[in-house]
């Protein structure tokens, strides 16, 4: 199981933050684990001044994909933004042989069908257990990155829900609807924009790594698959933006959540 990472907020948080905190994350590690949130890849989504997005990504070639990654960006402490998704890859034992592919590696920005202007983003954490049924089901052609290595289920996620949404053409909808198609334990967060809105949903089913979800009175979002990265990296920031924890899954519960989040799209502050 993986580790995730996801900030939508008014204050641009520093790409450098959220790097560090990947590279906490991957090694996040409690005492009767028995392997690491992460080690087998990293990557990370952001809108840059404009909005677009920037997408990056790293397999494991050496001990830490997110130093792999850091070295890759090479960001300045100059470079924010208001809307992040990390990751951090554990694979499962049957994706062993993916592990140093970055094409195999989250997050996922398909482009198949591009609905109803929006753009698509996706990080999950767990084990997808229909995600051949679920590919076998899209109703459209979709180009899958990972099949020229091995079909990963982490991707198959992406493509569900973009399909869902050209179909369903609103986002809690789309949100719902692969809320109740998912099988296993799976942690999953979507993020879906446009020029007028962007939606943040979190889905978490059964057992993962943990989820928790910080806000504040303006509605803004911290999310992570573990609390102690936050704290480490920006505690400043959660106490100076007033977040408080609003769902706390830890990794021995078993819950079933869903939360959806909207925030006006805007251009970034870099």
């Amino acid at each position: 199981m993986c580790g995730i990472f996801a900030y939508m907020g008014s204050q641009p948080l520093p790409i450098v933050h959220t790097l560090n905190l990947l590279r906490l994350l991957e090694k996040e590690q409690e005492p009767d684990e028995k392997t690491p949130v992460g080690g087998h890849g990293a990557g990370i989504a952001y809108a840059n001044n404009g909005g677009k997005i920037v997408l990056a990504k790293a397999g494991c070639t050496t001990d830490s994909p997110a130093d792999n990654l850091i070295e890759q960006m090479k960001v300045t402490r100059e470079t924010k933004s208001r809307l992040i998704l990390g990751h951090v890859r554990r694979a499962s034992p049957e994706f062993d042989k993916t592990i140093p592919y970055a094409d195999c590696t989250q997050p996922y920005k398909p482009a198949c069908i591009r609905p109803k202007g929006f753009v698509t983003l996706s990080a999950h954490n767990g084990f997808l257990k229909n995600y051949k049924q679920l590919r076998d089901q899209l109703a459209q052609r979709h180009h899958l990155e990972s099949e020229k290595r091995m079909l990963i289920d982490s991707e198959v996620i992406a493509h569900v829900h973009e399909e869902m949404l050209a179909q369903l053409g609103e986002p809690t909808k789309a949100g719902g609807k692969l809320y109740e198609q998912i099988e296993g334990d799976n942690t999953i967060v979507t993020i879906t924009i446009n020029k007028r809105e962007t939606h943040l949903h979190a889905i978490h089913k059964g057992k993962t790594r943990g989820l928790t979800i910080w806000t504040n009175l303006r509605g803004e979002i911290l999310l992570c698959s573990r609390e102690t990265p936050i704290q480490q990296v920006l505690h400043e920031f959660v106490l100076e933006n007033n977040y408080r924890i609003m769902v706390a899954v830890r990794r021995t519960d078993t819950a079933n959540i869903q939360a959806h989040f909207t925030q006006d799209s805007k251009p970034n502050e870099t």
